[in-house]
């Protein structure tokens, strides 16, 4: 059986450096998703907030919404109001905690296909 080199090359590189990733950069800024997926976003300190965003709400009654993302680094106790609301909407909920994240994304919103919202970050 023969393999041609190319595909052995191709294993062995897969094997050394891992599976190559689409867009690294933009996953790092969204914790850990595709911008084009994103309905909304907030920063850490909006999350620290004591108030609860209305459009955190509001996307996540959208029927497009399958998933709220929170930043791990935040403390759970500013995390809770809105695991809260991903629970009253039967969304489920991920803590990311990821080293290779970068930016000031606190939480984000998030669909499975690419939705394309003009302005996600909330005022």
């Amino acid at each position: 059986m023969n393999k041609n080199p190319n595909d052995v090359e191709q294993r062995l590189q897969i094997g050394i450096h891992g599976r190559p990733e689409l867009k690294p950069e933009e996953r790092a800024r969204y914790l850990g998703e595709f911008r084009e997926r994103v309905l909304r976003l907030l920063r850490k300190k909006q999350v620290q907030d004591k108030k609860v965003y209305p459009e955190i709400e509001e996307a996540l009654k959208d029927a497009r919404s399958v998933r709220l993302l929170l930043n791990g680094d935040l403390p759970y106790s500013h995390r809770v109001k809105y695991i809260e609301i991903a629970r009253k909407y039967d969304k489920p909920y991920t803590v990311v905690n990821d080293p290779k994240l970068k930016g000031d994304a606190g939480l984000v919103v998030v669909s499975d296909d690419a939705i394309d919202v003009e302005k996600i970050e909330v005022d």
